[in-house]
């Protein structure tokens, strides 16, 4: 028997809206009132109260019409991904990354920056005015704004306004950020990885629940579950990076011996032997046998890790982050190593790769507001 309480006039009204304007973006193509009333199950008197309110929040065009069978021609509802728009900055020890996607998750804009990061508030200013001049420069509104999400490569506080840790970036014990007082709009701190999941699973309707794996120059992760993140009572969770493989193993940045990190960050095929990703992954094809013998060393670190991940969790468990745009030649090899690590009746088919890009995580820290918005509709 549920024990949810009835819903007050205001809130059904808002849950009503909500949910016409999730599937207006969920399929993000012209559609009548007639169909979209039939699709929803929802009255035509109730459904047009949602689409004027939708409307006058500047979220729908209601102006083209269609072809009529017969009597009025019928005008098409067509949602419009530029009426938001949010920026997502990641932070990085060197540089930052800085994005503008509309609602459909598509970029309107991305700028790097070299700038080294420090958590102070003169760096916090040379922030704020480099969002002042991209919002200009690419004639962004400022209206339209949703806020501005930023990442870092480490723990950030529930409250969101503290550095737990993030050695990559040189704060090595809980400090408040200084960075962001300046900043005139809605701000958003949270993980470099949490976030690059969150905007995986944003375009994975069909799975509402998965653990994101980033393999980049750290090791990090998010669980989504029921279509949440789910971040930890001390906003912890998902730091895969610091599963211990080996408790006697290589020394990690974070002072431990034998984490996944150690073993399975990209600086193990790129910085350690002084190449790139890309130089290595051409000597490897080309048959070199000392690459060879290191990234099959790799690829059981990550078989392990991965088979921990699912056994905890009994998901599919998504891989991000630099390497996984390598990674799709050796997934025989990758599932042939969990196959032999589950259990009979388990099956080594719940690991997919997500594509990548340089602006992956600023994508996903932007999506965050995107979600935010159309939740609070």
């Amino acid at each position: 028997m549920s024990s949810r309480r009835p819903l007050s006039t205001v809130e059904l009204r808002k849950e009503n809206r909500n949910r016409v304007y999730r599937y207006l973006i969920a399929q993000w193509e012209p559609v009548t009132k007639q169909d979209l009333a039939f699709r929803l199950s929802m009255s035509l008197p109730t459904l047009t109260q949602n689409l004027n309110e939708l409307t006058d929040m500047g979220l729908l065009d209601r102006s083209v019409t269609t072809d009529s069978t017969g009597g009025r021609r019928p005008r098409l509802i067509i949602p419009l991904p530029n009426a938001r728009f949010a920026l997502g900055i990641e932070l990085t020890a060197s540089d930052l990354h800085l994005v503008a996607i509309n609602l459909r998750q598509e970029t309107l804009a991305c700028q790097k920056v070299v700038i080294p990061f420090s958590n102070t508030a003169a760096y916090g200013n040379h922030l704020c005015q480099l969002i002042e001049q991209f919002l200009d420069e690419h004639q962004l509104d400022r209206e339209k704004l949703l806020g501005v999400a930023m990442t870092l490569p480490g723990i950030i506080g529930p409250d969101q306004t503290t550095i737990e840790y993030a050695p990559t970036i040189g704060v090595h014990s809980s400090t408040p950020c200084q960075f962001t007082h300046e900043i005139r709009y809605p701000v958003l701190l949270d993980n470099d990885a949490t976030c690059g999941g969150f905007g995986v699973w944003w375009n994975r309707t069909d799975q509402p629940s998965m653990a994101y794996l980033s393999l980049s120059r750290g090791v990090g992760g998010a669980m989504l579950v029921d279509g949440k993140l789910y971040d930890g009572v001390n906003h912890r969770a998902a730091e895969f990076g610091h599963i211990c493989l080996n408790p006697n193993g290589l020394l990690c940045k974070c002072g431990r011996k034998g984490c996944l990190e150690a073993y399975c960050s990209t600086a193990r095929l790129s910085d350690d032997l002084d190449i790139s990703l890309d130089e290595f992954f051409q000597r490897l094809e080309e048959g070199n046998g000392e690459y060879k013998a290191l990234w099959d060393t790799y690829l059981e670190n990550l078989a392990n890790a991965v088979t921990i991940i699912h056994t905890i969790l009994d998901c599919p468990v998504v891989i991000g982050g630099l390497l996984s745009q390598y990674l799709p030649p050796y997934r025989d090899q990758l599932e042939n190593l969990i196959r032999g690590l589950v259990s009979q009746s388990e099956e080594a088919s719940f690991i997919t790769f997500s594509p990548s890009s340089s602006h992956s995580v600023c994508i996903g820290a932007a999506t965050r507001l995107l979600y935010n918005f159309v939740k609070q509709l």
